[in-house]
């Protein structure tokens, strides 16, 4: 360091040294605020992305259940219609009968 027309070494030192000490208390707040902040948005991120992935869950569950049912119904509406074929058809053959016992009832009459 060059001494200036008679000054001593430590004049310069505690400006300096002040200058530098809140210069770095300055840095450090900065730094603990941003680390601050940087923990909340993580936080807030991960409480996001955990009741996203609740809310995911939940759906998918529902979704399944949902197919089961649907699945299900289908079955429910084959075996219906199945049965309502059926009877059409047993329908079909009751009057075919009525009418054949009519046809003979008014031959015998």
């Amino acid at each position: 360091m060059r001494l200036n027309q008679g000054c001593a070494v430590s004049d310069f030192f505690p400006t300096r040294v002040d200058k530098t000490l809140s210069w770095l208390e300055h840095s450090r707040d900065t730094w603990k605020d941003k680390c601050r902040q940087a923990k909340l948005l993580l936080k807030r991120q991960t409480f996001v992305a955990k009741r996203l992935k609740e809310g995911r869950n939940t759906w998918r569950l529902s979704s399944i259940q949902l197919k089961q049912e649907l699945s299900q119904s289908k079955a429910t509406i084959s075996t219906l219609r199945e049965h309502i074929k059926n009877l059409k058809s047993q329908v079909e053959i009751f009057r075919n009968q009525t009418l054949e016992l009519k046809k003979k009832s008014s031959r015998t009459v």
